[in-house]
């Protein structure tokens, strides 16, 4: 005879599975776009960037004379700089629950800066991290992935001090949060599986 109980089972069971399908993260790149370009004149999928420099690794040699050729991007050859401005800021299109990226620290003065990253519902400051600048990575220089979870509208990173062209930034990734739509199918498929649960127990 099928119960009341196992109905319970079936649905718990099942909800997991719906509820972790839209979950997926989005990873966003930069190396599609043109060196020495700005980034904040992108289109991105499921997100803006405010004003940065896409370098390549080669253009960032030309304008610091740091060797960054096969070292500096984790994934093709293309970065962020905080050229134009000394923070970045990542605006989602809708809230998020967790964001990472690589970050690489460049000596400013001699001295290797942590990176910040901040997220934020709103105005308001949710979660944050900061890196080590003891990580030294393949370039020989502070080298981390950074992330952190919460529920974030937009994440910066920034260092201490106002100075431009302290870091660089490449493969993001962040995962949005189940647009209304999905939630209604989930919630559907989870009506559905207690519809028949429901009739399997009265034909028993």
């Amino acid at each position: 005879m099928w119960s009341a109980r196992w109905s319970a089972v079936l649905l718990l069971s099942a909800f997991p599975l719906l509820a972790s399908l839209p979950a997926r993260a989005t990873d966003v790149g930069f190396d599609d776009l043109p060196s020495l370009s700005d980034v904040a004149a992108a289109s991105l999928p499921g997100v803006s960037v405010s004003t940065a420099l896409v370098a390549s690794e080669s253009d960032v040699e030309s304008l610091t004379t740091i060797p960054a050729t096969g070292t500096f991007a984790t994934s093709g050859v293309n970065g962020l700089l905080n050229t134009y401005a000394p923070s970045i800021t990542f605006t989602f299109a809708v809230p998020v629950t967790s964001f990472s990226i690589d970050i690489l620290s460049i000596e400013s003065d001699g001295v290797t800066l942590p990176v910040l990253l901040q997220g934020f519902d709103g105005a308001n400051p949710v979660e944050s991290a900061t890196s080590d600048p003891a990580l030294i990575g393949d370039s020989g220089y502070h080298e981390q992935r950074l992330s952190i979870a919460g529920l974030f509208t937009s994440v910066s990173l920034s260092v201490e001090s106002s100075a431009t062209t302290t870091f660089w930034l490449d493969s993001a990734a962040f995962t949005p949060v189940p647009e209304p739509g999905t939630l209604a199918l989930a919630g559907a498929g989870l009506a559905l599986l207690s519809g028949l649960a429901r009739g399997r127990g009265r034909r028993a």
